[in-house]
């Protein structure tokens, strides 16, 4: 799987309504999670399952969720 970003696009992508994404986990999500918050790029967050997003330059969006749910 290969990631680009356009860095000389001047317009928005369209996204779209697809309800495909990326999902990583992580086996140290409390750190993951202050790394992002630090960062600004936290642009959704769903305590309640334990996940969260980030965007990407591009703002597509990039789910977080920890090792253990996975399981």
């Amino acid at each position: 799987m290969e990631l680009t970003w356009l860095r000389d696009r001047k317009e928005p992508y369209n996204l779209g309504e697809n309800e495909f994404h990326l999902a990583f986990t992580t086996d140290d999500f409390d750190s993951a999670h202050a790394m992002h918050s630090k960062m600004g790029c936290i642009c959704y967050e769903n305590p309640g399952m334990g996940i969260y997003f980030i965007a990407d330059p591009d703002n597509y969006w990039l789910e977080v969720v920890p090792e253990k749910r996975m399981r």
